[in-house]
């Protein structure tokens, strides 16, 4: 069918002749008829003719084509003006518009668990900061996206100060490049000042928790950092407070009695490769000698201020602390219930041989790393300890011959149990089991290629047998396992062992296992590391 003209509504009337016959006993003549006397002038004069009502009728295409664009395009809009008109229509019935406020701020405090504010553009090299340039602006700016959504959601942000106390800021000081050319760089813009300043101004008087992670350049002390300027002045507001780089509180002008009582955890973490700085870190300490709701410290500064008041922690974080140093420090704690240590917790031969240096009863966890487990099983005794962690990298070792002692020492009841990155052989693991029988909650993270624990040895030994009365942690209730790719799983076998440790609830044969001091399994994770081989992270729950 013939398209209608734009001019005057008729169909389009073609000049030229487009029959079946036409088309035809044209290409006939292209494919037979060739030689400098097959064209005659007459012939020429009438193909031309053609040719020019051809181009004619070519225009009126174009131009009828042209038009119905425009027409599509009218069309498609008024389609999108349709589709938002009736997106509008359904939010009116939306069941989250009958929320009330308080569930709808609850969610939003779920939601804004972090602010990040970094320095535009990121020019030091050795460390990146936060990669959030592909995120959706929700994932680091969660209270501004949040209060820009609509009026009601505007509202409820502005009138609640704890979405806006979460803040991260990430910044330096000059430009690090190897010719230095911007020495005199200072660390951030007025955008991002007047950007702390603003969440500083909504949080009002809510409690605050910074995480400020800073570098300052070649060793020279910058004091020309407003933002943080601003957060000093609301020292009183601080729950808590995180200091990540190389940035030191000597250089901010803080006075050095201070006062904050608010603040329960505090963090004071720098790069080593600063090491000039040792002794000003060590200072640092004394800003905080007045926080009385102090509990949880996490540094890795040498020695100690005596300032600091331990005997109100109940958390502990010493980075590359020797032996001594540690006993100083829990000897400074009476209360402390939580302990983590890093390595570098070494001890000669000779300190090892002394037995037992002292017993803590009020811990209750700790994570440590592998590298000072040793120290820590050969030297310590910790009654009341329910949760351990231990970590490594992918080339440590580990083995139960000093923990297999340090348990049966303690006499500790250990319900939770998590060895993450850490090379051990599968005998080594299951004999550490053997003397946990009141384990409630076990991971493993094999991250190891040369000794990995999850095997078919273990996975078998795990599994309860009717035949046997005796079964490993015959308590556990959950159970989380990382292991390498799935094609070297034994995914039989581990079905098997599930099934094994799992019973109906109310059923006789859990009243049977429960009088037999067996608890059936409640939670298993099953998760992958990406396989070469099937280009994919697998997880099973």
């Amino acid at each position: 069918m013939t398209p209608p003209c734009a001019r005057c509504g008729n169909p389009l009337q073609l000049r030229v002749n487009l029959s079946a016959e036409e088309l035809s006993a044209l290409d006939n003549d292209l494919r037979f008829e060739s030689g400098q006397f097959v064209v005659t002038p007459e012939r020429a004069e009438k193909v031309r003719t053609i040719v020019d009502l051809v181009d004619k009728d070519l225009e009126d295409y174009d131009s009828e084509l042209a038009r119905l664009r425009e027409h599509i395009m009218a069309v498609q809009a008024e389609k999108r003006r349709l589709e938002i008109h009736r997106a509008k229509l359904c939010a009116l019935s939306s069941p989250m518009r009958k929320l009330p406020n308080e569930t709808l701020l609850r969610i939003f405090q779920h939601a804004c668990k972090e602010n990040i504010l970094q320095r535009y553009p990121w020019r030091w090299i050795e460390l990146p900061p936060t990669y959030i340039k592909k995120s959706r602006a929700i994932t680091y700016l969660s209270s501004m996206v949040i209060s820009s959504v609509c009026f009601r959601w505007r509202a409820l942000a502005l009138s609640s100060p704890a979405l806006w106390a979460n803040l991260t800021l990430e910044t330096h000081t000059m430009e690090k490049t190897s010719d230095s050319e911007t020495e005199g760089e200072t660390f951030e813009s007025d955008g991002l000042t007047n950007t702390v300043i603003r969440y500083l101004e909504r949080s009002s008087d809510w409690p605050l928790t910074l995480t400020l992670t800073m570098f300052d350049g070649h060793g020279i002390l910058s004091k020309e950092v407003p933002s943080l300027t601003h957060l000093v002045q609301n020292a009183s507001r601080w729950k808590t407070f995180k200091l990540m780089g190389t940035y030191l509180l000597l250089s901010a002008d803080m006075p050095s009695k201070m006062h904050f009582p608010l603040l329960e955890e505090l963090v004071l973490s720098h790069s080593d490769s600063h090491h000039w700085y040792s002794e000003d870190r060590a200072m640092e300490l004394d800003y905080f000698v007045h926080s009385p709701r102090l509990r949880a410290l996490f540094t890795g500064i040498k020695g100690p201020a005596s300032e600091v008041l331990y005997n109100q922690l109940e958390h502990l974080d010493l980075r590359g602390q020797p032996l001594t140093k540690l006993i100083e420090a829990l000897c400074s704690c009476p209360n402390l219930k939580s302990l983590e240590l890093a390595d570098g917790l070494d001890a000669s031969n000779s300190r090892l041989e002394q037995g037992v240096l002292g017993t803590w009863f009020n811990i209750t966890s700790i994570t440590m790393r592998s590298g000072s487990s040793r120290a820590v099983f050969s030297c310590f005794n910790f009654p009341s300890l329910n949760n351990l962690v231990v970590s490594g990298t992918y080339d440590t070792r580990w083995t139960a011959d000093d923990f297999i002692p340090f348990v049966s020492g303690s006499s500790c009841v250990i319900t939770s149990f998590t060895l993450q990155k850490v090379e051990l052989l599968d005998v080594d693991l299951i004999a550490a089991l053997r003397v946990m029988p009141t384990l409630l909650h076990l991971e493993v993270y094999a991250c190891g290629y040369r000794h990995n624990p999850i095997t078919s040895h273990l996975i078998s030994s795990l599994t309860h047998h009717p035949s046997t009365s005796v079964t490993l942690v015959p308590k556990l209730h959950s159970l989380h396992l990382k292991d390498r790719p799935a094609d070297e799983f034994d995914d039989a076998g581990f079905v098997r062992m599930v099934a094994s440790r799992w019973f109906k609830p109310g059923s006789d044969l859990s009243a049977e296992m429960l009088a037999m001091g067996r608890s059936s399994i409640r939670s298993v994770l099953l998760e992958f590391y990406w396989s070469p081989r099937n280009r994919a992270w697998c997880r099973y729950v």
